[in-house]
């Protein structure tokens, strides 16, 4: 080719003709253990794909939708995209509320009066069905951010 001579080394060899990969010394051996000698995990930490709902069916973890804020709601929404319970759109919309954000109170709460309260618990099953209320009243059933908000509703009750 004509640009041939750009992507050669001196010699007139290509420079990915000699090039050798790196070797790791536990596979390069035959028959070694991929693992290195590592200890086991213990049975509790081996469930790669345990969900919040099956942890919460055996007692060691609970969510309270009806007594919670917006912190634990942003670890439960987390939670709930790390099971691909969520898409990325729908923790979007549950895993950032407002008042975690830094400058709420000079924005938000500012022209509302109030100061956020991050930690302050509440009924979030009651927050999103007035969201929800609101929603309908000026977008369509059909609308993506809809039925987005149907599905946290599903969600959140689920956890009752």
């Amino acid at each position: 080719m004509k640009l041939d001579f750009l992507f050669s080394s001196r010699d007139g060899f290509s420079s990915r003709r000699g090039r050798q990969e790196p070797r790791f010394a536990a596979a390069a051996s035959a028959g070694a253990n991929l693992r290195g000698g590592l200890p086991a995990l213990s049975e509790e930490a081996a469930e790669p794909y345990s969900t919040p709902m099956g942890r919460a069916a055996r007692g060691n973890y609970r969510v309270d939708p009806r007594n919670m804020s917006p912190r634990q709601l942003a670890d439960w929404a987390h939670e709930m995209y790390l099971c691909r319970m969520l898409s990325w759109e729908e923790y979007c919309m549950a895993g950032f509320p407002p008042e975690l954000h830094p400058q709420y109170n000079r924005t938000v709460g500012a022209l509302t009066g109030t100061l956020a309260q991050p930690d302050a618990p509440r009924n979030m099953i009651r927050v999103w069905e007035e969201r929800l209320s609101f929603m309908l009243r000026y977008y369509e059933a059909d609308e993506p951010d809809v039925q987005r908000v149907e599905k946290l509703l599903r969600l959140l009750r689920q956890q009752m």
